[in-house]
């Protein structure tokens, strides 16, 4: 069921209308408990004060015979329905031995309690009729009714000053809820930033609802920018195969060698290789994978030797760079090759094109993998090299989704070093 934001009602309104409508009923309550034990009260005593007259009226009727009497302090005797006053309205089936209260005509108030008997007088059969009145009594009911109203009125008093507290206090407790929605409506649907906290009272369940609130938009942050990036992506990294596969293209028009014809052949097959490996690591990263079917397998220095042939081939033939591949033995990792390729590929990349002079090594163990250079170092940038920080993030992505730690460092010797750290055993997170 969908309610209107307009019609429903805040919180503050919600706690009040709670409150008042409770305090009304317990206000009710008790006021109908105590009238309600005030007349029990009354009932009791009078069917008390009428059990006792009647043992004394039957031991007067024993020894003579009267139509009427009293029988101190308040209770009055009538022999046969005759002998009543005409101003009580007694009903014909009064039931016998029943205390009941009975009603003044002119007055239509409850003021007697009446109980009927049968007697046996000189062998006939007749009623005896037990009148109660207590006017003092009477008139101490009066005085506790006149006092309930009292009580009444001091009740209203202070229920309604209660009230005005409670609905000061629950604006005040519901004011950072308020504000928060306010703030919440009035952000851009653009605006990602994290929802501070608001001033006023705050709960400990205002601050879950902001920490969630704050994790949740921070994950919507985050799926943006992986959204992005994945664009940067491949426009920075198809666009080297792309113009590879042009320039071959055009080249195979211009000569019928043999040599020749291979030669633009195996270039275009390293390019869509490359292209091909490129987008089916960039899909594997937006798609869950099931890693226990992956299995360990062994990397080898032959592997991370040609992954550094064939990152640099390009980058490398006019600089004068010295490298070395170093691998431990027995070395076991749970990656796909292209992943790995793409992977390393970036971190190889990056350190040639950021090292005129110098050297590069590339070495893997069972915990890490490192690639350190003695080029420019961290945080600078070199004509000619702009873009390779977005083959980072795509490193950075794929060490994420594997559960592995991606970190540069200054090299000691001059330049960078990037160290993968992860642990053989393992299992890849998404």
């Amino acid at each position: 069921m969908t309610v209107s934001v307009n019609k429903a009602k805040s919180a503050k309104q919600l706690t009040f209308t709670y409150f008042a409508a409770i305090a009304f009923a317990i206000l009710t309550l008790h006021f109908t408990l105590m009238d309600s034990t005030l007349d029990d009260f009354e009932q009791l005593n009078a069917n008390n004060r009428l059990t006792h007259a009647r043992q004394v009226a039957m031991e007067v009727l024993a020894e003579q015979h009267l139509e009427q009497f009293a029988i101190p302090p308040f209770t009055k005797a009538f022999v046969g329905k005759a002998s009543l006053p005409d101003h009580l309205a007694i009903p014909d089936d009064l039931p016998y031995g029943k205390t009941i209260e009975v009603e003044r005509d002119e007055y239509n108030d409850t003021e007697y309690f009446i109980q009927r008997n049968r007697i046996t007088n000189d062998k006939n059969n007749e009623d005896l009729y037990l009148l109660y009145y207590d006017d003092i009594f009477e008139i101490s009911e009066e005085q506790i009714l006149d006092n309930q109203l009292k009580q009444l009125a001091i009740s209203f008093i202070l229920l309604t000053a209660t009230m005005l507290v409670v609905l000061k206090v629950s604006g005040r407790l519901t004011h950072p809820l308020s504000e928060l929605a306010d703030n919440l409506e009035q952000r851009s649907a653009n605006d990602l930033s994290p929802v501070e906290v608001p001033s006023g009272t705050v709960s400990r369940e205002l601050l879950q609802l902001v920490d969630s609130f704050n994790r949740y938009m921070s994950r919507i942050d985050e799926l943006l920018n992986r959204e992005r990036a994945f664009n940067r992506y491949a426009s920075h990294e198809l666009r080297t195969p792309l113009m590879v596969i042009k320039g071959a293209t055009s080249l195979l028009g211009q000569s019928h060698e043999p040599t020749f014809i291979e030669k633009q052949r195996l270039r275009l097959q390293h390019a869509s290789d490359e292209m091909n490996d490129f987008v089916t690591t960039l899909l594997s990263l937006t798609r869950e994978e099931n890693f226990d079917a992956l299995t360990a397998r062994p990397i080898t220095k032959t592997e991370i030797t040609q992954i550094t042939l064939a990152h640099t081939h390009l980058i490398s033939s006019d600089k004068h760079i010295e490298w070395q591949v170093l691998v431990d033995k027995g070395v076991t990792l749970k990656i796909p090759e292209n992943t790995l390729n793409i992977l390393l590929g970036n971190l190889i990349k990056n350190a040639f094109a950021y090292t005129d002079k110098g050297s590069v090594e590339i070495s893997v163990s069972q915990h890490q993998i490192t690639v350190c250079d003695t080029g420019m170092g961290l945080g600078t940038s070199h004509k000619g090299v702009n873009g390779y920080g977005l083959g980072l993030l795509i490193a950075n992505d794929i060490c994420r989704k594997y559960g592995w730690k991606l970190e540069h460092r200054d090299n000691p010797g001059g330049g960078c070093c990037a160290c993968i750290t992860f642990k053989a055993d393992e299992a890849p997170n998404i």
